[in-house]
């Protein structure tokens, strides 16, 4: 394989073996994702604010709890072609093939028509996500609970941050087989140049400021079959950066025996700061015997959200006639630029790749999230959870597809809970596992060691996983 060739499947592994992408801070929690993310009726304290904050005011919630400090990262990255058993059929030891001239970790032709086939006709996408829990021993997605009489309250903060791309599926042929002239690939009734020019992506890191307040309304319709009944609501107020691609298009590279013509380009647009106001509401209850927890919330059912701080709209063009590999070559001595045919726009007589073609304000609002949670204490040890999210738009790395979820925590000791989860529809299927050493109480504080969680992603076992997601927090302090 050449030196390029490893840096693209880099890439791919990367995000093949490195979750999801999430709209919401606080989904990233390591008891969470361990659970398969079916954690709406568990949410407790500071966390109920990210998931429902009419948790706030059930009973057994403590009247006053503070994240105080801590240390832990969520990363995840998931794609949609590469799985753990594509890689370890073509690229372990004991299946990679030799190339004609002995060197070892070649891909047959007959293996790269099989990777090139699990490519989606759409494209490859690669996804990651990033959310540090806590920096510099403050939580970034927690904060403090208190209550003032009946009302249960919470301040809190949380931090997100994603990215998605789309690639064309003909950047990859090229890459697996090389170019092909125009004559030979119509001769193979396929069209006479590559799509290079269909590219799709957003990149975003949100932080949020959440005031919550819950508090009991138990209707007496309700309470025969109740013991208790919540009310909450959360108003958020918004901070982020934010970028995308919002258009692409071009007639693509065609290779012909006199040179190649390329022409493809893109419209970005980013904003360095945007504000946003957005409200969340919830109602929370249980069961006669208390062993069942009901939770249903909307997340982001008001939002707004304005990107008007260091706006931009630019276009990324390229464009070259004629291209032969000696134009490359000679690019040594010369600037690359020389190499296309871009025009001059600025008329310092180079030739430009970007020009910037607006400055217009924008608004893309965090997605609306329905969740119906349950939470079934089937025993002092043992919690069986369930849970149903439905977005209504897509962005953010949300899915309208609905996603239903279920988790089972068990403790083995006071101090070891065991978790796994498992999560069918919206952006991928995954199943998840997870554990923890904790809480060790200290007087008016707990500790918790290395709660970690680990989750497979676009496959329910691990040699059909396309992604995964990590996270651990490998200590927390609390005040309770």
């Amino acid at each position: 394989m050449q030196g390029k060739e490893w840096i693209v499947l880099a890439v791919l592994l990367v995000a093949g073996a490195c979750g999801p992408v999430v709209a919401v801070p606080g989904d990233a929690s390591p008891r969470a994702i361990a659970l398969g993310q079916a954690y709406t009726a568990l949410a407790r304290g500071p966390e109920a604010v990210f998931w429902n904050p009419a948790n706030l005011a059930l009973a057994g919630s403590r009247k006053f709890s503070y994240d105080l400090l801590g240390a832990g990262l969520c990363v995840a990255a998931e794609n949609n072609s590469l799985s753990v058993a594509a890689y370890n059929a073509h690229f372990t030891d004991a299946n990679a093939s030799v190339s004609p001239n002995g060197s070892p970790y070649y891909i047959s032709p007959a293996a790269k028509e099989k990777l090139f086939a699990d490519i989606p006709d759409a494209g490859l996408r690669l996804n990651g996500h990033v959310e540090p829990t806590v920096v510099a021993g403050l939580p970034l997605n927690g904060g403090i609970a208190f209550a003032i009489g009946k009302v249960r309250s919470a301040i809190a903060v949380g931090f997100t941050s994603g990215v998605e791309s789309e690639i064309p599926k003909d950047v990859l042929e090229l890459f697996f087989f090389g170019n092909e002239f125009a004559e030979d690939r119509l001769a193979a009734g396929k069209s006479e140049g590559y799509d290079i020019s269909d590219w799709n992506g957003s990149g975003w890191a949100v932080g949020t400021l959440n005031v919550a307040a819950a508090r009991p309304a138990l209707p007496a319709r309700l309470a025969p079959y109740l013991s208790e009944f919540t009310v909450g609501s959360t108003l958020k107020l918004s901070l982020g950066t934010y970028g995308e691609i919002i258009e692409s298009g071009g007639t693509g590279l065609v290779a012909r025996v006199g040179g190649a013509e390329a022409d493809a380009w893109l419209i970005a647009q980013y904003a360095q700061m945007g504000l946003g106001v957005g409200l969340d509401v919830g109602l929370a209850g249980r069961s006669k015997s208390r062993k069942t927890t009901f939770s249903l919330s909307v997340l982001n059912l008001l939002d707004t959200f304005s990107w008007s701080r260091g706006v931009r709209q630019d276009s990324i063009f390229l464009a070259a006639n004629q291209l032969r590999i000696s134009r490359f070559l000679d690019a040594d001595s010369r600037s690359i630029e020389d190499v296309f045919d871009n025009p001059d726009f600025d008329g310092d007589g180079d030739p430009d790749f970007t020009k910037q073609v607006g400055q217009k304000p924008f608004s893309r609002s965090l997605p609306a999230v329905l969740r119906l949670g349950v939470a079934y204490q089937a025993m002092p040890q043992l919690t069986v959870v369930g849970n149903w999210d439905q977005a209504f738009s897509s962005a953010f790395g949300m899915r309208t597809r609905p996603r239903l979820a279920g988790g089972v925590e068990y403790w083995l000791a006071d101090w070891l809970p065991a978790r796994i989860g498992l999560s069918l529809g919206g952006r991928s299927s995954s199943s998840a596992i997870g554990f923890a050493f904790g809480p060790f109480v200290l007087s008016s504080m707990q500790i918790r060691f290395l709660e970690t969680s680990f989750a497979m992603r676009g496959g329910l076992f691990p040699s059909m996983a396309k992604g995964t997601a990590i996270s651990v927090m490998f200590f927390r302090l609390s005040l309770v």
